[in-house]
């Protein structure tokens, strides 16, 4: 429905417009009345007008100035003037200043002042339509400007050089550009069994992922990772969130490539000057990863390292080892170790520094020296370790054979036995089979079978659920309110039900009969 106005200083002119039109079926309602220029504008200023209906001739100001100040004033609404044979010149200088018909008063009747109505009602639906479809290209365009700017950034962030006013990509748009955005990273691993999946492909999934929302997520792929920004006002609007969309792309991901990428997002919108400095944040906090593992999304998160730093942890460790091996004290070490790597934990410390940090400790000199062979071997365990759990357990079996504390003495098997039996402490949690232990080690898996039992006098499995057994059950004691699911999960179980049978056999008790105890 329009709003018409009607200017007119004739009382009975007013009257006959109220009466012979059937407002409602000709699209319009008589929203207001004026008896001069004065009133109308002040009108026009006041309430929502559409179209204006004007007589010429008023005292104070006449049809024409109000035509003029409408004008003056931008109305765009469809304007008719009322005449009188006698005022063609007026007529004529109205249609020039902007009216867009007149009408003779003394054809004035229901019929005729319809079929006016009508043509007005088709003007301002062609204007509406018109300023349509302009809102859509001022919108389009405006839209084009950010996704020209998040294309410059995704590329600009990840770039190696100083950024400097010339390298910035908003100093080169028309226009400052203000509007919250989200970010995310995601960095491909190398899986161990299956070559890595390409760039394209997981840029793909990204962009299925994010394809139900109104707005694209610009992506910037650079050596293993892939820089991703969306807007957080089309995030918004879709009603759903960063944490849920990316969580939804690490199942993609995983079930698509058999291996867990490691996501990194910043939880909250940011402004497109602080760009670098968060994408440097996500980068800093991929090691995260490795302490809290790539089951899902990681919030990016600012640590700082002078509270403790990493020399005087490593210092520690080594301190702290060397004196559990004097007094043989297992207990001893394995408390030095978990210190440690908690303190890496703290510190968000770099994955291969911690590496760095057990070469160290495993060439210190001393009695009971793994062989050099051996040590090796550990070596390149070390490196492949996935989690800062699994190092951690590997560096305590390690140390356990060098005090001598080890019930299997990794120096008495063949080498081919070491490096099953360091393989398994360094992958429990896994989906260990016969065939891909019996493929790392290079043997026919009927052999590999034989030679361990021979060797250390119990079967492979049974070795591997002792692992796995003394690990959960170090779980249970460090945190007895754990749910028993977790940590089934933890040491390599699918089926939690499974998972307390093979305890109870191992331990005698139930899960929570142990934790109760």
């Amino acid at each position: 429905m329009y709003n018409l106005l009607l200017v007119d200083d004739e009382p009975l002119i007013k009257v006959a417009f109220q009466s012979a039109v059937e407002w409602g079926k000709n699209g319009f309602l008589l929203a207001a009345t004026a008896s001069n220029g004065q009133e109308a504008l002040h009108i026009v200023e006041t309430q929502h007008i559409d179209a204006v209906i004007t007589d010429l001739k008023m005292p104070g100001m006449d049809g024409l100035a109000l035509i003029h100040e409408l004008k003056k004033r931008s109305f765009t609404g469809p304007i008719l003037v009322l005449s009188n044979y006698s005022d063609f010149d007026s007529v004529r200088t109205a249609l020039t200043d902007g009216a867009y018909d007149y009408f003779l008063k003394i054809n004035m009747n229901g019929e005729s002042i319809g079929e006016h109505l009508e043509k007005m009602a088709d003007l301002l639906r062609v204007q509406q339509q018109r300023q349509t479809e302009e809102d859509h290209r001022s919108f389009a365009i405006e839209a084009q400007k950010k996704e020209n700017a998040l294309i410059h950034c995704a590329q600009w962030i990840t770039s190696t050089a100083e950024p400097s006013p010339a390298s910035n990509p908003f100093s080169m748009l028309p226009e400052p550009l203000s509007f919250p955005i989200r970010l995310f990273t995601v960095t491909l691993i190398p899986a161990k069994t299956h070559p890595m999946p390409a760039l394209d492909a997981v840029t793909d999934l990204i962009t299925e992922v994010f394809d139900e929302i109104s707005g694209k997520v610009f992506l910037h792929t650079h050596e293993d990772e892939i820089c991703g920004l969306i807007s957080n006002e089309s995030l918004v609007a879709s009603g759903r969130t960063l944490d849920k969309k990316l969580a939804r792309l690490q199942r993609q991901v995983t079930t698509y490539f058999l291996d867990a990428p490691v996501i990194i997002y910043h939880d909250k919108p940011i402004s497109l000057a602080e760009l670098r400095q968060d994408y440097q944040l996500c980068e800093d906090s991929k090691a995260l990863a490795f302490y809290v593992g790539r089951s899902a999304p990681i919030k990016a998160t600012a640590h700082t390292v002078t509270a403790h730093p990493f020399h005087v942890s490593q210092a520690e460790l080594s301190k702290a080892t060397a004196v559990a091996a004097q007094n043989a004290d297992e207990l001893q070490m394995q408390i030095a170790v978990h210190t440690f790597f908690q303190n890496c934990a703290a510190l968000c410390m770099p994955p291969q520094r911690v590496r760095e940090a057990c070469h160290l400790l495993l060439e210190r000199p001393g009695e009971n020296m793994i062989p050099q062979e051996t040590l090796e071997q550990t070596f390149k365990e070390i490196e492949k370790a996935p989690t800062a759990e699994a190092l951690e357990q590997l560096l305590c079996l390690i140390l356990q054979e060098r005090m001598g504390l080890s019930k299997i003495a990794l120096s008495k098997f063949k080498k081919e036995v070491q490096a099953v039996i360091i393989y398994v402490n360094a992958h429990y949690m896994d989906k260990l089979t016969l065939d891909s232990i019996a493929d790392y080690v290079g043997l026919n898996r009927e052999y590999l079978s034989r030679l361990f039992s021979k060797e250390t006098g119990i079967g492979l499995f049974q070795y591997i659920n002792e692992v796995r057994m003394k690990r959960a059950g170090e779980m249970i004691r460090s945190n007895k309110q754990v749910y028993i699911k977790e940590v089934a999960a933890a040491v390599g179980f699918d089926d939690p039900y499974f998972f307390s049978r093979k305890f109870k056999d191992f331990y005698g008790k139930t899960p929570s009969e142990y934790a109760e105890a």
